[in-house]
């Protein structure tokens, strides 16, 4: 059976907020790639240890975000 997957689609344009999960769920590699209050683009999903995705921002770079992170810019 495929689990259905009804989070925030590939390709949608979203804009970071600010942190709401604690520093110690992320690595310090993963909380140095994070930023706050800029736009980008999910570029993937990863729900091994709970739900999360990977933005790439406007300046090229990439980070990891929790669902709760992120607002979609319409």
């Amino acid at each position: 059976m495929i689990e259905k997957f009804d989070g925030i689609p590939m390709g949608t344009q979203v804009k970071t907020t600010q942190s709401k999960t604690p520093r110690h769920e992320w690595t310090n590699e993963g909380w140095a790639k994070r930023k706050w209050g800029v736009r980008g683009t999910v570029v993937d999903h990863h729900g091994a240890h709970g739900l999360y995705y990977d933005v790439r921002h406007e300046d090229g770079t990439e980070g990891p975000y929790d669902p709760s992170e992120l607002e979609i810019v319409k």
